[in-house]
C-alpha cells in the first residue's frame, strides 16, 4: 500500500514538471539600408533660389518645382502670392517630391497648406480634407486674396466708363490750376512682438502693416503669436 501511494506521488511531481518552450523570435533590428527602401521619391538637401510666381519655384539643382494643389495666381493676387512665396521659401531649405508635387519646408510644414491658409493661393482640383480646411479658415477671417480688393477674385470686374461730358466752352482766361501733392501712405514699422502687442495688433498676419519675418520666428505667416512668447 506504501509502495503504490510513493509512485502515485512521484508520478503527480513528474507531471506537474514545466515543459520548456523555445525563446521567441527577436525583432529584426531596422538598418540603415533597410530603412532607406522606405524613403519616398523626393529631392533631399536643396533650396530655393529664385521665385517663378505663387505657386513655382527654382531649386538650387537648376529644376523648376511648381506646386501640386495650388491653382495659377489670378492677375489680382498674383504679385501678393508671390511676395508671401518669396517671403517663405527664398534662400530656405526645401523637400519636393516629383511623384506627388508636394514641397515641404525644413520644419515639415507642408507648403501648398501654408500658402491657402494665408489666402496667398488658392486650391486647384480636388482639394484634399487639409487644404479645404486652409483654404476655408482664409476665407472666413477674410485675409490676402479673400479680402480686399480681391473679395476671392481672380480679376477686378471693369465697368464701362461713362461718355466723357461735352467741351466747356472756350475761354479768353485761362483757370488757375491747384496741384496738391498727396501725402505718402503711413509706414507701420514694429521693432518688437512687445511693440506690436502695446499696439494692441497682435497676432500680426502676414499682409498687413508691420507684419516682418524678422517677427514670425516659425515663418507660418503669422508674427507674435501669444503661444509662442515671442518679444
Amino acid at each position: 500500500m506504501l509502495v503504490a501511494l510513493t509512485a502515485g506521488c512521484a508520478a503527480q511531481v513528474q507531471q506537474s514538471r514545466p515543459v520548456a518552450v523555445e525563446k521567441p523570435a527577436e525583432d529584426v533590428p531596422v538598418t540603415a539600408s533597410s530603412a532607406s527602401a522606405t524613403v519616398p521619391p523626393a529631392q533631399l538637401g536643396i533650396s530655393v533660389v529664385s521665385i517663378v510666381d505663387g505657386r513655382s519655384v527654382m531649386l538650387s539643382d537648376g529644376s523648376k518645382a511648381e506646386v501640386t494643389g495650388l491653382a495659377q495666381p489670378g492677375p489680382c493676387w498674383a504679385e501678393a502670392a508671390g511676395n508671401f512665396a518669396k517671403a517663405m521659401l527664398l534662400n530656405q531649405q526645401v523637400r519636393f517630391d516629383r511623384t506627388t508635387g508636394a514641397l515641404t519646408l525644413a520644419d515639415g510644414t507642408d507648403y501648398a497648406l501654408l500658402a491657402l491658409g494665408n489666402g496667398a493661393g488658392r486650391s486647384a482640383g480636388t482639394p484634399t480634407p487639409g487644404q479645404k480646411e486652409a483654404e476655408g479658415a482664409a476665407q472666413r477671417v477674410p485675409m490676402g486674396l479673400w479680402g480686399t480688393p480681391c473679395g476671392g477674385k481672380d480679376a477686378l470686374e471693369t465697368s464701362s466708363a461713362p461718355p466723357p461730358p461735352p467741351p466747356p466752352p472756350p475761354t479768353t482766361t485761362k483757370p488757375k490750376v491747384t496741384t496738391t501733392t498727396p501725402k505718402p501712405p503711413a509706414t507701420v514699422f514694429y521693432a518688437s512682438c512687445d511693440d506690436v502687442r502695446r499696439a494692441g495688433k497682435a497676432p500680426l498676419y502676414w499682409g498687413q502693416p508691420g507684419y516682418r519675418v524678422e517677427l514670425d520666428e516659425n515663418r507660418n505667416g503669422v508674427a507674435c503669436e501669444s503661444r509662442y512668447g515671442y518679444r
